[in-house]
């Protein structure tokens, strides 16, 4: 009775660790590094699956040839207490040993000189072959798996939408806590708006020129700068004004600014040749009113 009650205990135990775990793995969701690193290994579970395919049948070639040689070697020798016939045995002598000794070999378990260095009593050829299967393997075939990893890594990263909208406002609260920092240095008279001469006197010293340089804003045009700010013609810019300017004139020009262009100076074009062609109209009717009253009058 008393093992059942300890048994029972333990188990519960158990099941407690695993709800514990079940509630890490949700508290996993909100850490954004992390999320990150789990979706990129189990987006890769697939491109992994291929990459030890290829891995495995090259290492199943290089294993067959190198038992076939090492098997023929151990036919034509009368004992096989000899040190070269022990380490063949040890490093080659079946078909699993093979494959384990050329995993060993490229992933740090084993030195690949030690499992290369008996292959040379059998002919020098097979240690070049052995050179030429780490050289293969290292600068090949690992590299390209961590090719893919990076590569299905960095498309995770891009498909994951709420790192991305995270990334973006802190983005922006971060750059409109430093355009606020900068309108409140500005604003001398603490008067909670921005005049030309204040802009342009703190505009004067040159770490806050290089300052606001690093906010993407283009300041080597100041006064056309502030113009663009000052939306009302007050002279007089307020935080929400400087704030939602600087956040529309931030870095180079987009394309949707130049989409808008074209489609302004479109408009405006239209615009030009209805009013063109409604004053030739009107002007007709003024010379056909004029030829009425004033026959000999000439156009």
């Amino acid at each position: 009775s008393t093992a059942n009650t300890n048994l029972t205990s333990a188990r519960i135990v158990r099941l407690v660790r695993f709800f514990r775990l079940a509630r890490l793995t949700r508290v996993i969701r909100h850490i954004g590094s992390l999320r990150l690193v789990l979706y990129a290994i189990l987006e890769s579970m697939s491109s992994l699956l291929g990459c030890f395919l290829i891995i495995g049948l090259t290492q199943y070639l290089f294993a067959v040839l190198f038992m076939t040689a090492v098997a023929e070697y151990l036919e034509g020798v009368s004992s096989l207490d000899c040190q070269t016939c022990q380490s063949l045995v040890y490093y080659f002598g079946g078909l699993d040993r093979a494959m384990v000794t050329l995993f060993m070999v490229i992933s740090g378990g084993l030195d690949w000189q030690d499992a290369s260095e008996p292959l040379k009593n059998i002919h020098w050829v097979y240690e070049y072959i052995f050179i030429g299967y780490v050289f293969l393997m290292h600068f090949g075939v690992l590299n390209v798996v961590v090719g893919a990893f990076v590569a299905t890594a960095t498309e995770t990263a891009a498909k994951d939408k709420q790192a991305l909208v995270n990334y973006e406002l802190v983005q922006w609260e971060r750059y409109t806590q430093r355009i606020r920092e900068f309108f409140q240095a500005a604003d001398t008279d603490k008067s909670g708006t921005l005049s030309w001469g204040e802009f342009r006197q703190h505009l004067e010293d040159r770490k806050v020129k290089a300052y606001f340089q690093t906010m993407d804003l283009d300041v080597s045009q100041a006064h056309v700068l502030f113009e663009l700010l000052d939306e009302d013609g007050s002279d007089q810019v307020t935080i929400d004004e400087f704030l939602d300017g600087c956040m529309r004139l931030k870095g180079a020009a987009k394309s949707i600014d130049m989409n808008m262009l074209t489609l302004m100076n479109k408009r405006l074009l239209e615009g030009v040749k209805t009013f063109a062609k409604r004053s030739e109209e009107r002007f007709a009717h003024l010379e056909s009113a004029l030829n009425k009253l004033y026959p000999s009058y000439d156009a």
